[in-house]
C-alpha cells in the first residue's frame, strides 16, 4: 500500500515492470478497507467516491509520467517538490509522506492478523500476531534486506492470481436481485460521500510508489514505456477494484448478521468466500492463504521504508550516532503497537490518507509551477533532469489539452481530499498544520 525499496541493480527496467511494480504496490488495498467505505455509503453508493477517487488518481498518474519524463533522473517526489518550491517544502512532504507510512503499517499488520486468525479460526489474537510480524519487520529492517523486481512481479501475479480467484468463485452466485436487495445498507448523501473517500482512496493509494523506480526506467523511448507502465497498472487496479466491488455487491443476498460481519472486519473478501462456500472449504483457504502473500510483502517494503525515513531524520539531528536505524525501528515499532492496540482500522486509513493526498497536492501544485518556471527560463537546470540531449524531454511536449488541464485536476480533487481529511479530523490535522509553520518559522 505504498512504496519501498527495490534493489534494481542498475539494471533497466521496460513498461511490465512498471506495471507490476504499480499494481503491486496498491492491490493489498483492495484485500481489505473498502469494506468500511461500505459501512458508510452501502455497497452501491460506494461507487460514487470510488469513481470520483479513479479521476484524481488518472490525473495524478499523468502528471507523473510528464515529471518523470522532464526529470528522469529524479528518485521521488520530493525533487519534483524541491525545484518548485524549495528544500523546506520538499522536507515536509517526506514528512508526510512518512505520516502516511506510519499508519499503513498497523493497518496492514492488523488486516494479516485477521487472514490468519480466519484461516486458524482464532480471531481474538488479531491484535498480538499484528504485533508478531511488526516486531519481526522493525527487526529485518535493520539490515539491507530489500525485495528485487523479479520477486515484487511473481508477488503481484499471485495477488491477480487470489483476486481472479475470488471473482471466478462469486461470479456464479451474482445476481440482480442481490443488488437491489442489498441497497436498504447504506445511504449516499453528500455527508455519507465525504466520510467514504478515504476508503476509496485507499483502494489506489502508493500507485505514485512508481517514482521511486522510474529514474530506472530505459532511455530508449522513456515517454512510451513510462506511459504504458502507469497507465496500465492504473487500468488494471481500476477494473480489479471495480470487479471486486461489483461481485462483492451481488454475490451474496446481504442480512443484518452478514452485513455485520463484512463492513466491520478486515477481511472482508474471505468473510465473504466463507459465508456463500464455507469457511473450510478448500477454495476459501486457499485464497486466504495466497492473499497473505501480498499483505506480507507490503508490509515488508513499508516497514523497510518507514525505518529508513525516519534514520534519514534521525541522521540530520545525530549525524555521528551509530545506532539511527535501531532507534528508527523502535519509532516504527513503537509508533505501531500504540496504533494496533489503540486504535481502529478505520481510523489508521483515514491518517495515512490524509499524508498521501498532501503529497498529490504537491505534485500536481509543482508540475503547474515547473511548468511556468521552463517557460520562462528554458535555459534553467533543474535536479533530476538529464543533460544528455538524446533522452532529454521538455514539458513544452505535453501540450494537449487534456495534457495541460489534468495537473489542475488533480490539484483540485486533491485540495478537496485534505478538506475533508481536515474535517473528519480537526484535530489532528490542525496540530499538522502548526506543526509546519513552526518548522517553516524555526528551520
Amino acid at each position: 500500500m505504498a512504496s519501498s525499496n527495490f534493489e534494481t541493480k542498475q539494471k533497466k527496467i521496460g513498461a511490465f515492470s512498471i506495471w507490476a511494480i504499480g499494481v503491486g504496490l496498491v492491490i493489498s488495498g483492495e484485500s481489505f478497507g473498502w469494506n468500511l467505505g461500505w459501512a458508510i455509503t452501502g455497497p452501491l453508493g460506494f461507487f460514487i467516491p470510488v469513481a470520483v477517487t479513479a479521476v484524481l488518481y488518472y490525473a495524478l498518474v499523468l502528471c507523473l509520467i510528464e515529471l518523470a519524463c522532464v526529470y528522469p533522473q529524479a528518485n521521488g517526489p520530493h525533487i519534483y517538490i524541491k525545484n518548485a518550491f524549495g528544500k523546506k517544502w520538499a522536507e515536509i512532504i517526506s514528512i508526510l509522506i512518512l505520516f502516511e507510512f506510519l499508519f499503513v503499517n498497523p493497518a496492514i499488520a492488523t488486516s494479516i492478523g485477521e487472514y490468519l486468525g480466519f484461516l486458524t479460526g482464532h480471531l481474538e489474537n488479531t491484535n498480538w500476531i499484528a504485533t508478531a510480524f511488526i516486531a519481526f519487520f522493525c527487526l529485518v529492517s535493520l539490515f539491507n534486506f530489500n525485495f528485487g523486481i523479479q520477486v515484487i512481479i511473481t508477488l503481484t501475479l499471485l495477488a491477480i492470481f487470489e483476486l481472479l480467484i475470488f471473482s471466478g468463485s462469486i461470479v456464479s452466485e451474482f445476481s440482480l436481485p442481490n443488488l437491489s436487495q442489498n441497497k436498504q445498507f447504506g445511504e449516499l448523501t453528500f455527508d455519507t460521500f465525504v466520510r467514504a473517500m478515504p476508503f476509496a482512496i485507499w483502494m489506489f493509494l502508493a500507485i505514485e510508489g512508481i517514482s521511486i523506480v522510474s529514474k530506472n526506467t530505459k532511455h530508449k523511448k522513456l515517454r512510451k514505456t513510462l506511459g504504458i507502465g502507469y497507465k496500465s497498472a492504473f487500468w488494471t487496479l481500476a477494473i480489479l477494484a471495480t470487479l471486486i466491488l461489483i461481485l462483492a455487491a451481488g454475490g451474496i443476498a446481504l442480512n443484518p448478521e452478514s452485513w455485520d460481519i463484512i463492513s466491520k472486519d478486515n477481511h472482508p473478501m474471505p468473510a465473504t468466500l466463507g459465508l456463500i462456500l464455507g469457511k473450510n472449504n478448500p477454495i476459501t483457504q486457499v485464497f486466504t492463504f495466497l492473499g497473505l502473500f501480498g499483505l506480507i510483502a507490503s508490509l515488508q517494503g513499508i516497514a523497510f521504508t518507514t525505518t529508513f525515513q525516519i534514520e534519514y531524520f534521525l541522521k540530520r539531528i545525530f549525524p555521528e550516532y551509530k545506532l539511527n536505524r535501531a532507534l528508527a525501528a523502535g519509532v516504527v515499532f513503537l509508533a505501531s503497537i500504540f496504533a494496533i492496540w489503540g486504535s481502529s482500522t478505520s481510523v489508521l486509513i483515514e491518517l495515512s490518507v490524509f499524508g498521501a493526498v498532501c503529497m498529490y497536492f504537491g505534485v500536481s501544485s509543482s508540475l503547474i509551477i515547473l511548468r511556468k518556471k521552463k517557460k520562462l527560463d528554458p535555459k534553467a537546470i533543474f535536479e533530476g533532469e538529464n543533460e544528455k540531449t538524446q533522452h532529454k524531454h521538455h514539458h513544452l511536449e505535453f501540450n494537449s489539452f487534456v495534457q495541460k488541464t489534468f495537473p489542475y485536476l488533480a490539484l483540485i480533487l486533491s485540495v478537496f481530499c485534505m478538506l475533508i481529511l481536515a474535517y473528519l479530523h480537526p484535530i489532528i490535522v490542525s496540530s499538522i498544520i502548526v506543526l509546519i509553520i513552526t518548522y517553516l518559522i524555526f528551520s
